[in-house]
C-alpha cells in the first residue's frame, strides 16, 4: 500500500477553486504602529539608545583619542596674540573747511559706520600696509633679496595672510569699529594693528566730494532726456487714443464684445442643432419609405391620415368581394382600381412631405451659415479691438515706465546732491594697540570640548553604520516579520568550563522545543524534517541533542542524516542509499536496532565532540541512517516513491524520525523530503547568518508549498543577546552554574 506523502504546507484545491493556493510570502515592517506613532518614536529611541549602549566601549575609545590628539595638538601649537586698536567716527564736529550739512535727504549714521569698517577690511588698505611693511624689511641691514623684491606670488600670499589675521569690527550705538590683528608676538600684533588704523585714517582724509558731484551731474543729464522721452510717449498715446477711437482700456467694452460673442455662439450652436435634427428627420424619413412604410411624422398629418383610412377601406372592400364572389368578378376588378388610386394618391402626399422636410433642411442650413458668418464677422471685430487695446496699453505702459525713471533719478539726484554737500567724516584713533602679553590662542577648553563633541558624534555614525549591516537575526521577535514563522527556540553556545552547565542549558531548550511541538506526546510517529540555509548552522548539533532528549523521554527515534557527504563512505555500515533502494536492508535497519556504537555517534560530527556521549541504555532507542556519497552520487534515490516506502516503515518502528536535509539554497533535497515530514524546522547560527539568505530560503521553501513550523537560533552569545534587549547586564555564568549544580 503506498502511503499518502504529508506535507502541511500544503492544502488540497477543492473542485470549486481548482488550483492549489500556497502561502503569501510577502516581507513585514518589524515596527507595527499599533499604538500609534508615540509607540512608534519611543521603540526607535529605545533601539537607538540601545545601539549606543553595545558601541560604550567604541564611542568612549574614540572620544579619549581625540581627547588626546586635542591635547596634543594644543601643547604643540604656537601661541597666538591679539591687539585691538579702537577708532571713533564722529558726526558732530563742525567741517574745519566750512562745509555744512545738506537738509535735502537725511542719511543714516549706523551705515555709514558699517562702510567705514568694509574700507578698513577692503583689499586696498591691506595692499598699502603689506607695501609699508615689505619697504621696512627692505631697509634693514641683513634683509635677504627675497625681502628688498619680493615675487609676485610672495607680495600676495603677505596680502592673503595679513587679511586672515585682520578683524574688524563696528558698533554702529557708540560709532567705533574695533580693528584687531592675531600674531606670533605681541609687538607684532600691536605694530600691524596701528599699521592699518593710521593707513585707514591717511585715506580717509584724502576723500571728497568729487565723485558725488559727478553723480550728481549725470543724473541732472539723465533727468533731461528722460522727460523729453516721456512727453514724447504721452503725445503717441494719446495720438492713437483719438485715431482708434478708444477711449480707456478697461474691461468693459470687453465685456460687452464677450457677451455679444457668447450670445451669437449660442446662437450658431442653437442653429446647428436644428438643422443636424431637420438632417435626421430627412434621413429616417427616407430610409421608412424604401422600406416601404410610411414615416410616423409624415403619417401623423391628417391629408395623410384620411389616405391611409381610404386605402384600408378599399383593401377591405376588395377582400370582402373576392370573397363573396370570386377574384374575376368585375365588381372585385374596379375595387382594386379603387384601392392603386388611393396607394397612389398616397404615395404622391408622401413625396411632398419629404420635398417639404428637404425645404426645411435648407432653410436651417442658410440660417446656420447666416450666423456663422455674423459669428466670423463678431469675431474678427473682437480681435481687431483687442490689438488696438493691447497697443494702446503697449504705450501707455512705455509711458508709465519713463514717469517711473523719472522719479527714480529725481531721487537719486537729491542723494547725489546730498552726499556733494554733506561734511567728509572726521575719525581719530581712540585707543592705540598695546602689546598684550595674554596669549588668546589656541583655545584649550574650546578645542578640547570640539574634540569630544565629534568623536562623540563620529562614534554615533559609526553606530548607526555597523548597525545597518545584515548579520543575522538578534532577537526572536525579529524572525517572524522576516520569515513568516515564528522563533520557537534559541540555542546557547558552548561556553568554555563546565560541560555540565552545558549540557544542561541546551537540554532544557531543546526540551522545551520538544513540548512545543508535541513530540514527546504517545500517538502515531511524527517526521520532523531540521533545514538550513547554508552549512555550518548548527542543524547536525540540533538534531543530535533532540534526540538525545527523546531518548531520554524514553521514545524510539530514527535519525536520518541526508546531508551529502565529501568523501564516499567505505565503513560498510548500511547508507541511507541501500535503505531506500531494498526492502531487506531497510527491514534488517528498522527493525535490528541501532548501527552506531555512542562513541561513533558523538564522533561521527565535529559539532558533538565537546558533548559526552551517550550512555549505552541511551542509544538503544537511537538509530542513525547516513547518507553515503554526494549529491551527484546518491540523487537519483531521493525520490518522492522511493522515499514513501522508508517513511512509511520507519513510523511502524520509530515514534518519532528525525531528517536532516542538506542546505535549502544549495541542494533541492528539503523540497522533496519536505513531501514526508509531518514537522518542518529551519535552523539558523544567531548573528551570523544574514537575513535575506534566511529570508531567500524561507521563500523557496515557501514556493515549493512547505510550511516551516519555527526557526531555531543556534550558537547563541547570552551575554550579548541580552545587551541587544535592554540596558541592563544579563545574569552572571556563575548564578546559572550554581542553580544547575544544585537541582540537575
Amino acid at each position: 500500500m503506498q502511503p499518502t506523502p504529508i506535507n502541511p504546507g500544503k492544502r488540497t484545491a477543492s473542485p470549486s477553486e481548482g488550483r492549489v493556493k500556497v502561502m503569501n510570502w510577502a516581507f513585514q515592517n518589524p515596527i507595527r504602529l499599533e499604538d500609534g506613532a508615540p509607540r512608534h518614536f519611543e521603540h526607535v529611541g529605545y533601539e537607538a539608545g540601545l545601539a549606543l549602549w553595545r558601541r560604550r566601549r567604541m564611542i568612549a575609545g574614540l572620544v579619549v583619542l581625540a581627547l588626546l590628539g586635542a591635547a596634543v595638538f594644543v601643547l604643540l601649537s604656537a601661541k597666538r596674540y591679539t591687539a585691538t586698536a579702537l577708532v571713533q567716527i564722529d558726526f558732530s564736529r563742525d567741517d574745519p573747511a566750512g562745509g555744512r550739512r545738506s537738509a535735502g535727504l537725511p542719511l543714516d549714521a549706523s551705515a555709514l559706520v558699517e562702510t567705514e569698517a568694509r574700507f578698513v577690511r577692503s583689499r586696498t588698505i591691506t595692499r598699502q600696509v603689506a607695501e609699508q611693511l615689505a619697504a621696512e624689511e627692505a631697509a634693514k641691514p641683513d634683509a635677504r633679496p627675497s625681502d628688498i623684491a619680493p615675487s609676485p606670488a610672495q607680495r600676495e600670499a603677505q596680502i592673503q595672510e595679513l587679511m586672515r589675521n585682520l578683524t574688524v569690527r563696528n558698533d554702529s550705538r557708540s560709532y567705533l569699529i574695533e580693528i584687531g590683528y592675531t600674531a606670533g608676538s605681541p609687538d607684532k600684533a600691536a605694530e600691524i594693528a596701528n599699521r592699518f588704523a593710521d593707513t585707514y585714517l591717511a585715506n580717509r582724509g584724502e576723500t571728497s566730494s568729487a565723485s558725488s558731484r559727478r553723480a550728481a551731474e549725470w543724473y541732472s543729464d539723465q533727468i533731461e532726456v528722460t522727460r523729453k522721452s516721456l512727453e514724447q510717449a504721452e503725445w503717441s498715446a494719446a495720438e492713437y487714443r483719438r485715431s482708434s477711437g478708444i477711449v480707456e482700456t478697461g474691461t468693459e467694452g470687453a465685456a460687452l464684445l464677450q457677451q455679444r460673442m457668447r450670445e451669437i455662439s449660442s446662437q450658431a450652436s442653437a442653429a446647428t442643432l436644428a438643422r443636424v435634427n431637420e438632417e435626421s428627420r430627412l434621413q429616417r424619413a427616407k430610409q421608412a419609405v424604401a422600406e416601404g412604410n410610411i414615416p410616423a411624422d409624415i403619417a401623423a398629418l391628417p391629408q395623410i391620415q384620411r389616405l391611409i383610412e381610404s386605402r384600408e377601406a378599399a383593401r377591405r372592400q376588395v377582400s370582402t368581394l373576392a370573397a363573396a364572389t370570386g377574384e374575376r368578378h368585375p365588381s372585385v376588378i374596379q375595387a382594386r382600381t379603387l384601392q392603386q388610386e388611393a396607394e397612389a394618391r398616397l404615395q404622391s402626399e408622401v413625396t411632398n412631405a419629404l420635398a417639404t422636410i428637404a425645404e426645411d433642411v435648407k432653410s436651417a442650413k442658410r440660417v446656420e451659415e447666416e450666423i456663422e458668418a455674423g459669428a466670423s464677422k463678431a469675431k474678427s471685430t473682437l480681435i481687431d479691438t483687442r490689438g488696438r487695446e493691447a497697443e494702446l496699453r503697449t504705450l501707455q505702459g512705455r509711458a508709465d515706465a519713463l514717469r517711473e525713471r523719472l522719479k527714480t533719478l529725481n531721487e537719486g539726484h537729491m542723494q547725489a546732491r546730498a552726499l556733494a554737500e554733506l561734511k567728509p567724516v572726521v575719525a581719530q584713533i581712540m585707543a592705540a594697540a598695546e602689546p598684550n602679553q595674554v596669549p588668546t590662542g589656541p583655545k584649550k577648553g574650546l578645542t578640547l570640548a570640539l574634540a569630544g563633541i565629534g568623536a562623540a558624534a563620529l562614534g554615533g555614525l559609526l553606530t548607526f553604520l555597523l548597525e545597518r549591516r545584515d548579520l543575522g537575526f538578534r532577537k526572536e521577535e525579529e524572525v517572524l516579520p522576516t520569515t513568516g514563522s515564528p522563533c520557537i527556540g534559541m540555542l546557547p553556545a558552548l561556553q568554555p568550563g563546565d560541560a555540565r552547565v552545558n549540557a544542561a542549558t541546551q537540554r532544557e531548550t531543546l526540551r522545551a522545543i520538544i513540548a512545543s511541538q508535541h513530540l514527546a506526546e504517545s500517538g502515531s510517529a511524527k517526521v520532523v524534517l531540521m533545514t538550513s540555509a547554508l552549512p555550518e548552522q548548527g542543524k547536525s548539533q540540533v538534531l543530535h541533542d533532540m534526540a538525545h532528549c527523546l531518548v531520554e523521554m524514553g521514545r524510539r527515534v530514527l535519525i536520518v542524516d541526508a546531508s551529502p557527504r565529501s568523501e564516499i563512505d567505505s565503513t560498510g555500515k548500511v547508507a541511507l542509499e541501500d535503505v531506500i533502494a531494498g526492502s531487506a536492508a531497510r527491514k534488517r535497519v528498522l527493525e535490528g536496532g541501532r548501527q552506531w556504537t555512542p562513541a561513533e555517534v558523538t564522533a561521527r560530527n565535529p559539532l558533538l565532540r565537546r558533548r559526552a556521549p551517550p550512555a549505552v541504555g541511551e542509544s538503544r532507542h537511537l538509530s542513525i541512517l547516513q547518507r553515503r556519497g554526494g549529491l551527484s552520487d546518491s540523487g537519483p534515490a531521493f525520490s518522492p516513491a522511493t522515499l514513501a516506502d522508508l517513511v512509511t516503515e520507519a513510523r511502524s518502528s520509530f515514534d518519532v524520525v528525525l531528517v536532516e536535509a542538506p542546505p535549502v539554497l544549495l541542494a533541492a533535497d528539503a523540497l522533496i523530503l519536505a513531501q514526508f515530514a509531518d514537522i518542518v524546522l529551519h535552523a539558523a547560527r544567531w548573528h551570523d547568518t544574514p537575513k535575506a539568505t534566511v529570508a531567500a530560503a524561507m521563500k523557496r521553501l515557501y514556493d515549493g508549498a512547505v510550511r516551516v513550523h519555527g526557526v531555531i537560533l543556534t550558537q547563541v552569545d547570552m551575554e550579548r543577546y541580552e545587551s541587544f534587549r535592554s540596558f541592563r547586564a544579563p545574569p552572571s555564568a556563575r548564578k546559572i552554574r550554581k542553580y544547575y549544580a544544585d537541582f540537575d
